[in-house]
């Protein structure tokens, strides 16, 4: 046991975690106590129990949304990147048209400052820092969970806890399932401009704790959508060009419950993605000869169990291999084509060990390692590799109506390079402090506060990328505060599940590092100093019952970012808003649930933004609002169940962009159906 001790060699302690076990979070409604999620527990045969979504969001120390597979049947979310423009906070950059490239910044703070987690093991590109959340599939998504600012969870893997913001993805990978049947779902979807896009999912139970699941995708697009090109009095009807999209994935899931509170789960994962990339239309010129494949693989082991009734352990590993390969011709090219590849492997691993001495006292200690590099057949490449070592050290306490979490991070980063001069070595220590209070025993109003110092090194395309990137890029250090509070009034006959949430952030950023798109694969990176991000979330969702079997369902979220670049008085970006952030955003969507079909009307929108810091009136981009229609109908009979559904985007035919001169496509329809047995 004394290997555990914080010691040098953290590949050993990673080795010695190899045993884990995790906990629910619980929180009591009647008793106002709260259980951790990371109190170890007495384990029932055959039994689990579970505090719903709406509870972990009215008890969290930090802000946290999320949207289940129920909610995005019948709020009508077409893909994950539309459930996260659903939630409060977060900006989504999108480049249009079925399966192009989407990422999530979260509070004004960038995509790299988002840690995205699927089925418990953090995604990762060493690339880029950005996850394009395209490549994974709704169809096969069980809940999709946001926390802004750390995870009141203390009991999960260090890098985890890395980010500044964390998404996790939650598929359909079979885990508790027992009834040792077959399931199938066979789906097909259409859609508007060259769209059609099946999935299949097979999952079964085998005896002694065995459970097997794979699903597979393929996407086809021509996204040839019309738009309106406008040059002063001057107005065309133009085709988007260069736009066609082949993609696929497959996973493959396993789990083995070895007995009462311990599971191996694994898989394995493959994508593959050839795309045409459109230019930016630029007046006339809206042909492009660019192309770009891309291809990712990973595969992934954990292991959960509780190895005593006062101790956990958590052990993780992963593999990680992904290539893209950019190509374009023209005559500015030696033979007239630009071909350039690259290709990133990661190894990843993580040991977690929890200890939880009281019911209400829980300590924790996580360590990871990680080994990432990127080599490419450009003339500048010069091999570079990291080594990522980072530790948490982290406490959750219940004392009286409240729970007080902290947590400290250090940070070692090696970084080195095969074929030429590296970026510098950096180390960090991050501390991260929150509460949640409930001022009074017999209402359900909650008060939480946090504060987060986390540190984010460059990136491999921010530091070395040929003619983007540079070595001599700071790295970036952010304060995350936020004050805010939750309420869910009593259920009433006609009014039920009515919630809301308010929370007031403010994020202090050092030597940000902001990536401008020249084009969907070419960004220009630079530091701007000093950025001050103030802000406000805002959530409300309520369920109406107007009679029997029939209900309307209401959610709406607000968010205010003001992100502010403070660097110097003297520059010309001095107190102007960071590109592509805007000052105001926002969702609604209304449902209609009764006996014969559900329907939901639905609106997400922004305020106007800028293409440079420098917010020249010429670098504006309108703001938008974009309303959707969808109806749904499933039917069930015996042991099968079939649905169809309708998808209406854009209604209104409005033309609008989220990345400058990459028009959305205008209005689009989505027909899916589905059988399940």
């Amino acid at each position: 046991m004394r290997k555990l001790i914080i010691t040098p060699s953290y590949l050993y302690l990673i080795i010695a975690a190899a045993f884990s076990g995790v906990a629910n979070d619980c929180y009591s409604q009647k008793t106002g106590n709260f259980v951790a999620d990371d109190t170890v527990s007495t384990a029932l045969p055959d039994v689990e129990v579970k505090s719903s979504s709406s509870e972990r969001a009215l008890t969290s120390s930090t802000p946290y949304q999320k949207i289940d597979s129920e909610k995005i049947r019948v709020a009508g979310i077409t893909d994950i990147s539309d459930a996260l423009r659903r939630m409060s906070g977060v900006n989504i950059r999108d480049y249009g048209g079925a399966g192009g490239m989407k990422t999530v910044s979260i509070r004004g703070l960038g995509s790299q400052h988002t840690a995205v987690v699927y089925d418990g093991v953090s995604l990762s590109d060493c690339q880029s820092g950005q996850i394009d959340l395209s490549r994974y599939s709704l169809d096969n998504l069980r809940a999709i969970s946001l926390y802004s600012g750390d995870n009141d969870d203390i009991f999960m893997p260090a890098r985890a806890a890395a980010s500044a913001s964390s998404l996790y993805i939650s598929s359909f990978d079979g885990n508790g399932a027992s009834d040792f049947q077959p399931h199938l779902k066979a789906q097909m979807r259409f859609g508007s401009f060259g769209l059609y896009n099946p999935f299949v999912r097979f999952s079964k139970g085998f005896g002694k704790g065995f459970f097997f699941s794979g699903n597979a995708e393929f996407i086809h697009a021509k996204n040839n959508y019309p738009f309106t090109l406008v040059n002063g009095d001057y107005v065309t009807r133009e085709k988007r060009e260069n736009s066609k999209m082949n993609s696929w994935h497959a996973e493959l899931n396993g789990s083995w419950k070895i007995e009462v509170g311990k599971t191996l789960s694994g898989k394995l994962y493959y994508y593959d993605n050839a795309r045409y990339l459109p230019g930016p239309v630029i007046y006339y010129v809206n042909k492009s000869n660019e192309h770009l494949r891309e291809k990712n693989f990973f595969g992934q082991l954990q292991f959960k169990g509780n190895m005593s009734s006062v101790l956990s352990l958590l052990a993780l590993g992963k593999f990680n291999w992904a290539t893209s390969r950019y190509t374009d011709f023209g005559g500015e090219y030696p033979n007239g084509k630009l071909d350039n590849y690259y290709i990133q492997r990661e190894a990843y691993a993580s040991g977690c060990l929890l200890y939880t001495p009281l019911p209400d006292i829980s300590l924790d200690y996580s360590a990871d390692w990680a080994l990432a590099n990127l080599s490419s057949n450009t003339k500048t490449a010069i091999r570079p590799y990291r080594h990522s070592i980072l530790q948490t050290l982290s406490a959750k306490i219940n004392v009286w109506r409240m729970t007080v979490m902290a947590r400290a991070l250090y940070s070692i980063y090696l970084n080195d390079a095969k074929d030429g001069v590296a970026g510098k070595d950096e180390q960090k220590f991050s501390p991260m402090v929150s509460m949640s209070l409930r001022p009074i025993e017999d209402v359900s109003l909650f008060v939480r506060t946090s504060y987060k110092n986390i540190f984010r090194l460059p990136t491999f395309s921010e530091a070395y990328y040929d003619n983007y990137g540079s070595v001599n890029l700071n790295p970036e250090t952010t304060d995350l505060f936020n004050l805010g509070f939750t309420y869910q009034a009593p259920s009433l006959a006609v009014v039920s599940d009515f919630t809301a949430s308010v929370d007031g952030y403010f994020n202090k950023v050092k030597n940000k590092i902001v990536a401008v798109p020249f084009n969907m694969f070419l960004w220009t990176v630079n530091n701007l100093g000093k950025v001050n991000v103030y802000g406000l979330d805002a959530t409300l969702s309520a369920t109406f019952n107007i009679e029997r079997r029939n209900s309307i369902l209401l959610d709406c979220s607000y968010s205010y970012q003001r992100a502010q670049v403070r660097t110097s008085p003297d520059d010309r970006d001095w107190m102007k808003q960071v590109a592509y952030t805007p000052l105001n955003s926002g969702s609604a969507s209304i449902s209609w649930l009764n006996p014969w079909v559900y329907v939901t009307a639905h609106a997400t929108g922004c305020s106007s933004r800028y293409t440079t810091n420098y917010n020249h009136p010429e670098t504006r981009i309108p703001g938008y609002m974009d309303f959707g229609l969808a109806i749904s109908k499933k039917i069930s009979f015996g042991a099968y169940s079939m649905s169809a559904r309708l998808d209406i985007l854009n209604i209104l035919d409005r033309q609008y962009e989220i990345i400058a001169r990459y028009p959305m496509p205008g209005r689009s329809w989505k027909l899916t159906v589905d059988f399940e047995i």
